[in-house]
C-alpha cells in the first residue's frame, strides 16, 4: 500500500476504463498515479493539503486565479484520458487521504461505473452557447412601428405601455429562440441538458447568454455542429450567435452519484 505523504492527500481527477494505453496518458498528465480494480481505473495525484484540505480547499475556492489554474489542471488531466478511453470526470476537489479509500470507492461503485462508462463510451461533450443582443432584437420585433415624440401625458403613458410590451415580447421571443435551439439540437445528439445560462457579470460580455446547453454526441460526429450553423443563420437576424465549444469528457452526463466523494 502506498500512502500520500505526510501533509498530502489524493485528488481523484476521476474514473475511466482500464486500457493498454492509460500508463502513456498518466505520462503525458503526470505526475499521476493509477489505481485498478475489476476493469476500472481512478486517475488519482498527490496534492498537498495546506491547498487542498477541507477548510484550506474552502478558503482557495475564492480565490479566482488559483481557481482558474487549478480547473484547467483539472480539465487537462481527464483530457488526457479521455482521448484513449471512456472517463467519467469527477467534479472538483475529491480528495482523499489514503489509496485504499480509492480502492473501496470503485469496489462499492464497480456496477454504477461500469454501466455509466458503457453509455458514454466512444461520446463526447459538445458545449453550446447562445448569446442574444436584446437591443438588436427587440428592434427586429418593433419592426417598422414607430415611437411617438410627443410629450402629452397621454402619448407619454402611451410610450410607456408600449415598451413594456416590447420588453415582454422579447423575454417571450427568448425563450422561444432558446427552447427551438435545445429541441433540434437535441435531435442531432444522444442526449443534451440545458443548464443556467451566466450572467453577464460572469460572461464578461454585453449580450445576454440565451442558451447554456451541452450535448452527448458521437466522437467525430459532425451533425451538431452542422445543426449550430443552421441555427446561427436562422437566428443572426434577431440578434442571436452561436458559440461551440469541446470535446469535453462528459461533465453532464454522469450520475451525481458517480463524482461523490
Amino acid at each position: 500500500m502506498i500512502d500520500a505523504a505526510p501533509g498530502t492527500g489524493w485528488y481523484v481527477y476521476g474514473f475511466a476504463a482500464d486500457a493498454d494505453s492509460l500508463e502513456h496518458a498518466a505520462a503525458d498528465a503526470g505526475p499521476i498515479r493509477l489505481v485498478r480494480h475489476d476493469g476500472l481505473v481512478a486517475i488519482v495525484g498527490e496534492v498537498p493539503l495546506d491547498e487542498f484540505g477541507e477548510h484550506e480547499l474552502a478558503d482557495h475556492l475564492n480565490d479566482p486565479a488559483w481557481l482558474e489554474e487549478k480547473a484547467r489542471r483539472h480539465e487537462n488531466v481527464l483530457q488526457a484520458f479521455a482521448a484513449r478511453t471512456a472517463v467519467v470526470p469527477l467534479r472538483f476537489g475529491s480528495i482523499h487521504g489514503e489509496l485504499d479509500e480509492v480502492r473501496r470507492l470503485l469496489e462499492s461503485r464497480q456496477s454504477q461505473l461500469h454501466g455509466t462508462i458503457d453509455r458514454v463510451r466512444g461520446r463526447v461533450e459538445i458545449g453550446v452557447k447562445a448569446w442574444v443582443d436584446t437591443a438588436r432584437l427587440a428592434d427586429t420585433l418593433r419592426g417598422e412601428e414607430g415611437a411617438s415624440s410627443s410629450g402629452t401625458g397621454r402619448e407619454y403613458l402611451q410610450r410607456r405601455r408600449q415598451e413594456q410590451r416590447r420588453l415582454d415580447e422579447v423575454r417571450e421571443r427568448c425563450a422561444e429562440l432558446a427552447a427551438e435551439a435545445h429541441g433540434r439540437l437535441l435531435s442531432v445528439a444522444v442526449e443534451g441538458v440545458q443548464n443556467r445560462p451566466h450572467p453577464p457579470e460572469l460572461t464578461g460580455r454585453p449580450e445576454m447568454m440565451l442558451l447554456n446547453g451541452a450535448y452527448l454526441v458521437p466522437a467525430a460526429d459532425t451533425a451538431l455542429e452542422a445543426e449550430v450553423g443552421r441555427l446561427a443563420a436562422e437566428h443572426g437576424p434577431f440578434g442571436v450567435t452561436y458559440e461551440l465549444t469541446g470535446p469535453w469528457p462528459p461533465h453532464n452526463f454522469v450520475d451525481d452519484r458517480d463524482g461523490a466523494a
